[in-house]
């Protein structure tokens, strides 16, 4: 009995260096860089790319992240404009937004409020 017990303690053991082998290899998501935070109601004019929101956002209204060559914006986006921004997510096309930014209710929090979008070649 005494052998069985050392032989699960060994178990034990390897099973704990290979867990955390495994864990050591995981990769971490770094967020994305956030914009700096412009004044409300300036314009914005860019061309990138858009992807769905990841995560909890600092408004409700906020459903799409942009990354441009300049920068990196959250976006919220009236009805049409969101077809628009969702099928280049979904086809990783490029794609024109026109806005203002806006701030959100916390301190942090500014986004630009689309008002046309399109897609770009």
């Amino acid at each position: 009995m005494f052998f069985g017990m050392k032989n699960f303690s060994f178990n034990w053991l390897i099973t704990g260096i290979a867990m955390a082998g495994i864990a050591g290899c995981a990769q971490i998501k770094k967020p994305t860089p956030q914009a700096r935070a412009a004044p409300a109601g300036l314009r914005f004019d860019q061309i990138g790319r858009v992807t769905l929101f990841a995560g909890e956002p600092c408004t409700p209204q906020i459903m799409f992240d942009f990354h441009g060559t300049r920068s990196t914006a959250s976006l919220a986006a009236p009805r049409n404009e969101t077809d628009i921004l969702t099928d280049a997510a979904k086809k990783n096309r490029r794609v024109h937004v026109l806005g203002k930014w806006r701030r959100g209710g916390e301190s942090n929090c500014s986004y630009v409020e689309v008002t046309a979008a399109e897609v770009t070649r």
